[in-house]
C-alpha cells in the first residue's frame, strides 16, 4: 500500500524536506490499531495543558467549545495515526491553520501545541510499545513538522491577505460578529433574480411600509419622496444585478456616502433603520406567500437578506459612532475635523465649531474642505512633526495660534476610531487649553522671577540659554516644533534652584561636600515642579531640568544616565549651559576667555557632552559666540 498519495509536486517536495517518508508512515500504519485507542487520553492530557494558559482558555471560550475542539483533535490524531497522507489531508491541515489565524490564535502557541503533543504522545505510547516507541515518535515528529509547514503557510497567506486587502479583512470580522456568513452571500446570489423580477411589487409594498413607519419629521414634498423611491428601486436592481455585495470596496463606499448624510445632519440615523426595516418587510410580504412557499430555499434567502441589512447597519454604526460622540459631548468645548490618511492631511470634513475657531484665531477660509490641515491650521508646507495621525502612540500635539489677544494654546489629538474607519480617515479633535496653559506659564514665570531675584546672574543667563539652545537644536536638524519648544523650555532648566538655600546659592567660595549634595538636588526639585503639568513644552522643560547635568559617559547626576539614554533636549542644554556659564562672571569666579572655554568643551567631548553635538557646536563656534555677545 502506498502511504503518500499526494498529486502536488510542491507538497511532495515539502514532505521530503520535513522527513516524511513511506517507511515512517508505514511504521505508524503498522501500529495504528494500538495507537488509535490511545487518542482520547492523549487529547485529554493536551487540553489540560492548554486550559492552564489563560489567553488560550479565553480564545476557546470566545470562538468555540471544549467539546467541539476535543472532537476535532480526536479526528485529527486518528488521521495522523492512519499513516496515510493525501490531498484531502493536506487541505484540511491548511484550512485549520487559516481558521486559527483568523480568530487571532497566536502562531507561537499554535506551534507550541505540536511540541507538547509530541511529549504527551511519547508518554502514552512508550508503555504499550516500548521497543517501537522511538521509531514511531520520530515518524510522528516528521509528520507534525510537515503539518507545521502547512500552518505557517496558512498564517503567512492570511497576513498577506490582511495587508493587501485590509478593508476586506476588517469587514470580514464584522461579518462574523453579526452572524453574516459566506453561505448568506450565496443565498443573496441565488435570490438576486427573484428581487429583480418582482422589484415593482417590492417597491409598492415598500412604499406602504415606509409611509406607515416614517414620522412627520421626514414628511417631504411629493417630488422628493418620489425621487427617494426611485433611488431605492434603482439601488435594488443594480445592487443585485451587478452583485455589488461581492465588491467589498464599492459597497463600503456606498455605506460611507450614506453615513456622511448622517454625519452632516441631513438625515437622522433612524431614517436608515426605517428604510432597511421597510425593505425587509416588503420582501417578506411579497415572497412569504403561497406562490413561493413550495420552494424551501426562499425562507433561507429572506433571512440571509435580513442578516445582510443588519451587517450593513453595523458598518454604518462603526463609521458614524465617533461623530455621534462629538455631537453628544458638545459641552466639552472641543472642535473636530477629519483628514484623509491616504491623501495625507487633506481635510475631508470640518465641524461648524472649528469653522468658528478658525475665524476667531484670524484664519479666514471660506472653503476649508480639500485644504491640507497643516497648511490651514499651522501655516506649514509639510506635515507637523508629532502629528497624532502619523504617530499612533504620540502625545497630544500642542499648537499655538497668535491673534490680537496674544497666544492661544490648543491640544490636537486623535479621536480613537475603529479599524475600518482608520483605513482611510483620521478624526482629530482640538481642545482649547489657553486658560489652563496661561495659569501654568504665569506660575512658572513667577517662580523664574523668584530665582532671578535671588541670583543676579540668572536673568541674562536664562535668556541666553533659550536662544542658544534653539540654535543648537536647529543645527542638529531638529524640526521647528522641537526648536520652538526648547526655546521656551530651556529657560526653566535651573528653576529648581528656588529650593536651594541662599547661603549655598550665593556662596563665594568652594562648596563643602554636604553643600554640593544639597546644590545637586535642584535638578530633582525642578523636575518635581514641572513634571505634572500636562503640556508637551513643559514636559520637555521637566526633562531638561532633570537631565542637563547628566554626562555622556554616565558620570553625571542625578541618575547616572549615559549616551542616548539622556534626552536630546537635556544633551543640548548641557552644552550651552556650560558654554554660557564659563563665559560669565559669577560671584565665585571670573569669566573665562573664549579659547579656554572652547578647549574645556572639546575636552568634555564624549565624556561630559554628546560628541556629535559638540562637533556641530564647535563648527559654528563664532556664530554661537557672536549671538551670546549680542545678548549679554
Amino acid at each position: 500500500m502506498k502511504h503518500i498519495q499526494v498529486t502536488d509536486k510542491k507538497r511532495l517536495h515539502q514532505l521530503r524536506y520535513t522527513g516524511v517518508t513511506e517507511e515512517k508512515l508505514q511504521s505508524i500504519y503498522n501500529h495504528r490499531n494500538v495507537l488509535q485507542p490511545l487518542v482520547e487520553g492523549i487529547v485529554e492530557d493536551l487540553y489540560k495543558e492548554i486550559l492552564s494558559i489563560p489567553s488560550l482558555r479565553k480564545l476557546i471560550e470566545e470562538h468555540s467549545t471544549l467539546r467541539r475542539l476535543k472532537k476535532t483533535q480526536i479526528t485529527y490524531l486518528n488521521e495522523c495515526f492512519a499513516g496515510v497522507i493525501d490531498d484531502e489531508y493536506i487541505q484540511k491541515r491548511y484550512n485549520i491553520g487559516k481558521v486559527h489565524s483568523e480568530i487571532g490564535l497566536d502562531l507561537k502557541w499554535y506551534l507550541a501545541t505540536y511540541t507538547k503533543y509530541v511529549e504527551i504522545i511519547y508518554k502514552h505510547i512508550s508503555p504499550v510499545l516500548p521497543n517501537e516507541a522511538i521509531n514511531i515518535l520520530l515518524a510522528i515528529h516528521a509528520l507534525f513538522s510537515f503539518d507545521m509547514q502547512l500552518t505557517l503557510e496558512a498564517y503567512e497567506m492570511a497576513e498577506i491577505e490582511k495587508a493587501a486587502h485590509p478593508l476586506r479583512y476588517e469587514l470580514h470580522k464584522l461579518q462574523q460578529v453579526n452572524g453574516f456568513t459566506e453561505q448568506d452571500l450565496q443565498h443573496l446570489d441565488e435570490f438576486s433574480g427573484y428581487i429583480s423580477f418582482r422589484v415593482d411589487a417590492i417597491m409598492e409594498a415598500f412604499r406602504q411600509s415606509f409611509s406607515q413607519r416614517l414620522w412627520e419629521e421626514y414628511s417631504y414634498s411629493f417630488f422628493e419622496r418620489e425621487k427617494f423611491f426611485q433611488y431605492v428601486k434603482n439601488f435594488l436592481l443594480q445592487f443585485f444585478q451587478e452583485k455589488i455585495y461581492y465588491d467589498t470596496e464599492s459597497y463600503f463606499r456606498i455605506i460611507r456616502d450614506w453615513s456622511r448624510l448622517i454625519i452632516d445632519q441631513k438625515y437622522h440615523e433612524s431614517f436608515f433603520h426605517i428604510t432597511t426595516e421597510s425593505i425587509c418587510e416588503a420582501i417578506k410580504k411579497i415572497f412569504l406567500t403561497k406562490e413561493y412557499l413550495h420552494d424551501p430555499h426562499v425562507v433561507q434567502y429572506i433571512y440571509s437578506f435580513e442578516r445582510f441589512t443588519k451587517f450593513t447597519l453595523s458598518i454604518m454604526q462603526e463609521i458614524i459612532r465617533p461623530y455621534l460622540f462629538l455631537r453628544d459631548f458638545d459641552f466639552l468645548d472641543i472642535y473636530a475635523y477629519e483628514i484623509s490618511t491616504i491623501d495625507f492631511g487633506r481635510i475631508t470634513w470640518i465641524d461648524e465649531k472649528t469653522k468658528r475657531l478658525l475665524h476667531h484665531i484670524g484664519i479666514e477660509e471660506e472653503h476649508p474642505i480639500g485644504r491640507r490641515c497643516y497648511e490651514l491650521f499651522h501655516q506649514r508646507t509639510v506635515p507637523c512633526s508629532g502629528c497624532p495621525a502619523l504617530e499612533e502612540k504620540s502625545e497630544p500635539l500642542l499648537a499655538t495660534f497668535e491673534n490680537e489677544s496674544g497666544p492661544h494654546y490648543y491640544k490636537v489629538r486623535l479621536l480613537p476610531q475603529n479599524k475600518i474607519f482608520e483605513l482611510s480617515r483620521a478624526l482629530l479633535v482640538i481642545q482649547d487649553v489657553t486658560k489652563e496653559a496661561k495659569v501654568m506659564f504665569d506660575t512658572l514665570e513667577r517662580l523664574l522671577q523668584l530665582a532671578e531675584y535671588r541670583d543676579d546672574d540668572t536673568k541674562n543667563h536664562v535668556h541666553r540659554i533659550d536662544i542658544l539652545s534653539s540654535m543648537l537644536a536647529r543645527l542638529a536638524g531638529c524640526d521647528e516644533q522641537f526648536v520652538a519648544n526648547i526655546q521656551i523650555a530651556a529657560k526653566f532648566h535651573d528653576i529648581g534652584k528656588v529650593g536651594i538655600p541662599d547661603y549655598i546659592l550665593n556662596k563665594p567660595g568652594k562648596l563643602t561636600k554636604e553643600e554640593w549634595e544639597s546644590m545637586k538636588t535642584h535638578v530633582l526639585i525642578g523636575h518635581q515642579i514641572l513634571a505634572n503639568l500636562d503640556l508637551p513644552v513643559i514636559q520637555m522643560a521637566a526633562n531638561i531640568a532633570q537631565t542637563h547635568h547628566e554626562w555622556w559617559n554616565g558620570q553625571g547626576y542625578p541618575n547616572g544616565l549615559k549616551g542616548e539614554e539622556i534626552p536630546l533636549e537635556g544633551r543640548i542644554v548641557a552644552i550651552v549651559d556650560v558654554f554660557d556659564a564659563l563665559l560669565s562672571k559669577r560671584i565665585y569666579k571670573d569669566a573665562f576667555p573664549p579659547e579656554k572655554v572652547k578647549e574645556i568643551l572639546l575636552d568634555g567631548r564624549g565624556k561630559q557632552f554628546d560628541p556629535k553635538l559638540i562637533d556641530l557646536f564647535i563648527t559654528m563656534w563664532n556664530d554661537f559666540l557672536e549671538t551670546r555677545e549680542s545678548l549679554a
